[in-house]
């Protein structure tokens, strides 16, 4: 990764057709299992330039994505029917996920879920949204 970043940290995180193959009994019991990390297909680390959002997996994990920031389509904060409420211990009181929906080709989207620099309780995922939020102002 470039030495350069407006934000860096570690990535946990799923796209939407991995968080599909979750079952509801899968979600729930996230939820219900202490020292469990929360729903997730990668992990890596993640960094944020002017241009772009660079995620790299880390270990065992190759998934390396490039998102930039001119290809972005919608950018939440919360829960939907694919990461639910219902998965999260504090059933998200203390964290959302972050997701970013964005142009694969002229037509075609893919949405990714991130939870940022989770640290067992915490993400950093408002930080991430109100950042990209200002930057794509």
């Amino acid at each position: 990764m470039p030495n350069k970043f407006i934000l860096q940290g570690t990535a946990k995180w799923s796209y939407d057709y991995e968080m599909v193959e979750f079952t509801s009994t899968q979600k729930i019991i996230a939820s219900m299992t202490s020292f469990v990390p929360p729903l997730h297909r990668h992990e890596g680390n993640i960094a944020l330039t002017n241009s772009e959002i660079i995620i790299e997996g880390t270990g065992n994990d190759k998934e390396n994505l490039t998102i930039r920031l001119n290809k972005l389509k919608q950018l939440y904060l919360g829960f939907d029917d694919l990461f639910p409420a219902v998965s999260v211990k504090s059933l998200g009181l203390l964290w959302q996920p972050l997701r970013i929906e964005y142009y694969v080709s002229d037509v075609e989207t893919q949405s990714i879920y991130l939870i940022i620099d989770f640290n067992g309780m915490f993400t950093h995922d408002k930080e991430w949204y109100k950042t990209l939020t200002q930057m794509l102002e």
